[in-house]
């Protein structure tokens, strides 16, 4: 796999297995994983365009050199004793750093920055720690000399820590990445440095929505949003593009799983005003993948949205939405991904199945859902297949309604008590009751149910 990666990524496999040693040497650590892999490998490309950007003269750029070639081979060790010679170099014996020009002591900086990402090429939470007191201590040398890339290097050393928690568990590195960032924020005009406070907001909501995900506090995802929006607050999107558009993205995406759960009107609006104005401006051919994602989730917005007002514009637009994202997944390559664009255009088609009076678009819902469940099979994925299971069960519902059939009521019926039974043998008890709460709020259902004991009896 290492290789793999490294071919991918276009960096030498030497560099690949050094950087990765300390994790393969834990005799307890599981087979580092794509993403993990993906990380250093970016990791990596970034330190090799930064030693490649000539900084110096003389013997401090030939010390440079060196250092880049040692890592391109493999040899972080020396690659970090060659930046500290370097270092030596600028310094020049100066026993008062503050004395030297602003120039010797960006230079100064900037190097120690550079031996904070070397150590931040090993995997093991001690070097990502010394990675960080070095960032710290770059943000400390280049002080005054130059305020934005002083508070930059900051926030590299706050994304230092918060790589502790997400490469290697626990909360310890999240508390103390919140912490640096929020004391970085303090120090920080939004108007005066736009990019790097965006930046520091960007990474503090990034790391409140992780220690929501890891630690349960769903609370930390409505101080994530609050710290999107301030990142989005004076930030133009020529300021900073990717940031910009990153921003975005991640508060529309987090704003509507919030409104969706918490059924908050004026939040799922806010969010597909943002996400649209995203799209409007967002180049599909330079980025598939977060188009691609960008239109998925306004399409959920406008899907909860719709169906809780009954509101057939935005379904049709929700749908449309989902249409487009499913026309560009491979439903070989991603079944499931497929698969669950199938279930929730279904679950549009019967919302809008409500206001046409033609049984048309029910019938299409129920085609929908059977297409997902053609992927979501009850022996691999018994949780999934019973959501679809029971969404088209309820879709079948409205069509007996309006066809008055009562059959297909029955073999509604049917299907739900299968997909309810199926989920206690699997040992998913605590699903099956939230799926029997969320079906005791059902209309179609309590309806078809009444009629079903009433013709019983």
């Amino acid at each position: 796999m290492l290789a793999q990666v490294a071919g991918r990524h276009r960096l030498p496999a030497e560099a690949m297995a050094a950087m990765m040693a300390d994790w393969l040497r834990r005799f307890d650590a599981p087979p580092p994983g794509e993403a993990l892999l993906d990380r250093k490998a970016a990791d990596f490309l970034a330190l090799a365009a930064r030693l490649a950007t000539p900084r110096g003269e003389g013997e401090i750029a030939r010390l440079r050199f060196e250092a880049a070639a040692a890592l391109v081979a493999g040899r972080l060790a020396d690659a970090d004793k060659a930046l500290a010679e370097a270092e030596l170099q600028a310094i020049e014996g100066s026993g008062d750093l503050s004395a030297l020009p602003a120039e010797r002591r960006l230079l100064i900086g900037e190097n120690r920055a550079d031996r904070a990402a070397l150590s931040f090429l090993r995997t093991a939470p001690e070097a990502y720690r010394e990675a960080a007191a070095r960032y710290g201590e770059a943000a400390a040398l280049i002080g005054l000399a130059d305020l934005g890339r002083s508070s930059a290097t900051a926030l590299d050393q706050a994304k230092a820590l918060a790589r502790i928690s997400m490469d290697f568990g626990g909360r310890e590195g999240y508390d103390a990445a919140v912490a640096a960032l929020r004391s970085l924020i303090e120090g920080l005009d939004s108007r005066a440095e736009p990019i790097v406070f965006a930046g520091a907001q960007k990474a503090l909501a990034a790391a409140l929505e992780d220690i929501a995900d890891s630690a349960g506090e769903v609370d930390r995802r409505i101080d994530a949003l609050v710290h999107y929006r301030a990142g989005l607050r004076d930030l133009r999107r020529d300021d900073a593009p990717l940031l910009w558009q990153g921003l975005m993205l991640r508060f529309g995406r987090l704003a509507v799983a919030l409104g969706e759960e918490r059924e908050d009107d004026p939040l799922l609006e806010e969010a597909i005003g943002v996400l649209a104005r995203l799209l409007a401006q967002w180049d599909r051919t330079q980025d598939e993948a977060g188009w691609l994602e960008a239109e998925y989730t306004i399409a959920r917005a406008r899907a909860a949205l719709g169906g809780r007002r009954n509101d057939l514009a935005l379904l049709e637009r929700a749908f449309n939405s989902f249409n487009r994202v499913v026309q560009a997944v491979e439903r070989e390559r991603e079944p499931l991904r497929w698969a669950e664009l199938q279930d929730r255009m279904g679950g549009v088609l019967t919302a809008m199945g409500e206001r046409y009076s033609e049984p048309v678009v029910l019938e299409e819902a129920i085609a929908a859902f059977a297409g997902a469940l053609k992927e979501r099979r009850r022996e691999t994925v018994p949780l999934l297949w019973a959501a679809s299971s029971v969404n088209q069960a309820l879709a079948m519902i409205r069509l007996a309604e309006r066809r008055h059939t009562p059959a297909l009521t029955q073999e509604a019926l049917g299907r739900i008590a299968t997909a309810i039974a199926a989920l206690h043998q699997a040992g998913l008890a605590a699903d099956a009751a939230k799926l029997q709460k969320r079906l005791a709020a059902a209309p179609a259902f309590m309806r078809a149910a009444g009629t079903a004991s009433s013709g019983s009896a």
